[in-house]
């Protein structure tokens, strides 16, 4: 796992190379532009928010913490639609408030469904508010927090390679499912570079240097391949150095 919360971990659905375990911290940044069903949300206001200037509004839900955002979010359509608002997420990125958090998958024997928990304020895990992904792959999958989600990407059902690809909204806590793989993979290295999601290997001796890498931009929802030879050993692990220039 990546301690700063920015990159992907990867790798038999484990940190560290057991098999039965995933990991990932979470940051919230603003919503990527291609989410399903998004459509410009109108900043109406109604009750105590009418009396609000919208600039105003929207300045003092930018300071309040991810928690009570849900909480407004379910109370009304309205406070709804205003939770998810592109510029309130602007505003709350601009001013960094970011907040951390620690989810964890696991794969509990004998239920084949990987079961996702979350650590809540009294440092103890619970079980996030949604159903389990019955199409999750069952092992081996590679994961990488980006934007405001967590993908799981590829792994093993039922002892074969999948290319399935899955998004978690860790704010709405809903699933997704996201343009496949055009090779299936099982413990590939992936990696977050400069917006866009790397996949490397995973794909057996079917891969070439044509297809043992895929790259996944988020902002169009499209699978891309990058040239590179396909290396003759496996990979374990990978990380990504960032530099400022």
């Amino acid at each position: 796992m990546n301690p700063s919360g920015n990159q992907s971990v990867k790798g038999r659905s484990t940190v560290s190379g057991s098999c039965e375990l995933g990991l990932t911290t979470s940051q919230v940044p603003p919503p990527f532009s291609k989410r399903r069903n998004t459509k410009d949300v109108s900043l109406s206001w109604s009750g105590l928010w009418s009396l609000l200037p919208d600039a105003v509004a929207v300045n003092c839900l930018a300071h309040a913490s991810r928690l009570d955002l849900a909480a407004l979010a379910v109370a009304s359509k309205c406070h709804r639609s205003l939770v998810a608002s592109p510029d309130l997420w602007d505003l709350r990125w601009r001013m960094g408030c970011r907040e951390t958090y620690f989810y964890v998958c696991l794969r509990i024997i004998p239920d084949p469904t990987p079961q996702w928990f979350i650590l809540n304020r009294n440092r103890r895990l619970g079980p996030i508010p949604i159903p389990w992904n019955p199409y999750q792959a069952q092992e081996s999958s590679s994961f990488v927090v980006v934007d405001r989600g967590i993908y799981i990407i590829g792994g093993l059902i039922n002892g074969n390679l999948t290319s399935d690809v899955f998004f978690l909204d860790y704010f709405f806590h809903t699933w997704r499912r996201v343009p496949s793989m055009k090779m299936a993979r099982a413990c590939a290295s992936a990696s977050l570079v400069d917006g866009k999601i790397y996949v490397l290997g995973g794909c057996g001796e079917d891969a070439d240097s044509s297809n043992w890498v895929e790259i996944f931009d988020p902002k169009t929802q499209t699978w891309g391949n990058w040239f590179l030879p396909k290396l003759s050993y496996n990979i374990h692990q990978s990380v990504v150095i960032e530099e400022k220039c």
